[in-house]
């Protein structure tokens, strides 16, 4: 038996537990010129949001269970080496001790947060820049130069990817029993068999959050105080840009302009921008296309995890 499988999934392990929040803005000199502020601001803003909602997704991580997990990394790595092997019982004992005691405060626990992960890709473009692009790639992909094509479309993200990491602890502090006592009989192969299997049942969830979906509704947001001050000219050209953002979203592939939510938002927008000028009380209609962004952005968190 080789261990490499293992080693890999002690890495991949390792991994996890380090919590990262990225920012990756291939925006070139090109776009910067095309860009408006309000988009530039926004973006900025929905980046600093983020790592505040990172924080408080740290704050759902069982610390106990949590440090058994570690234990349990460290144990496995030790094992990768000749004669750790007292030292990786003391520490699976240990892990043992954190999940017995983690159980007998909850003994319904099952799939336990040990790990929250914000990653934030954001992309300040503009639609028209978004089809040059793409109608590049397209030619590049006919002329099979799919690595050339590839480097335009790669950095072409624009989102939040959300991740959590649970452990299973209805099967997870068992396994770990088993390991230590093959361990203890000196059975080193069938405990690191054991424990690489184990490390494989973490469980991680991922979500995507389009950033031109927040853009537009954090543009919503700023039209309404804008057209209650009576700024309706600047709350005009807001709702444009949430409308242009709306675009960036699909042609980024995020959503489909011929789904009933996108369809909606757009006629909720088109509708807005129509009666702002107008001398009804248009407050909840700016409400309604919030709540309808929300919806989208929560549709695209569904169909990612």
């Amino acid at each position: 038996m080789t261990t490499k499988p293992i080693i890999r999934s002690v890495l991949i392990g390792a991994l996890m537990i380090t919590p990262l929040a990225q920012a990756n803005n291939e925006t070139t000199e090109k776009e910067k010129n095309k860009i408006t502020e309000e988009q530039t601001t926004s973006s900025e803003k929905a980046v600093q949001s983020f790592k505040i909602e990172q924080n408080e997704l740290l704050k759902t991580v069982h610390e106990g269970v949590l440090n058994g997990y570690k234990d349990v990394v460290k144990a496995t790595q030790l094992l990768t080496k000749d004669g750790k092997e007292k030292e990786a019982i003391k520490l699976l004992q240990a892990a043992t001790g954190k999940f017995d005691v983690a159980l007998a405060a909850n003994p319904k626990l099952n799939l336990v947060p040990i790990n929250a992960n914000v990653s934030i890709f954001p992309l300040i473009t503009t639609a028209d820049l978004v089809k040059e692009k793409t109608d590049v790639a397209i030619d590049l992909l006919k002329n099979h130069k799919i690595q050339d094509a590839w480097a335009i479309i790669g950095p072409m993200k624009d989102e939040m990817v959300i991740s959590h990491t649970y452990l299973p602890m209805g099967t997870y502090p068992d396994a770990i029993k088993l390991a230590t006592k093959y361990l203890i009989k000196n059975k080193k192969e069938d405990a690191l068999a054991t424990l690489g299997t184990t490390l494989s049942t973490i469980l991680v969830e991922k979500a995507i959050v389009p950033l031109a979906l927040i853009r537009a509704e954090d543009m919503l947001r700023i039209a309404s105080e804008l057209d209650k001050n009576k700024n309706k000219v600047k709350a005009q050209k807001l709702l444009s840009v949430a409308q242009e953002q709306l675009e960036i979203a699909v042609l980024l592939g995020y959503s489909d302009e011929k789904s009933k939510s996108y369809e909606l938002i757009q006629t909720q927008i088109k509708a807005l921008k129509k009666e702002i000028n107008g001398k009804n009380a248009i407050e909840n209609m700016y409400d309604k296309v919030k709540l309808s962004i929300k919806g989208l952005i929560d549709q695209n968190k569904e169909a990612t995890k």
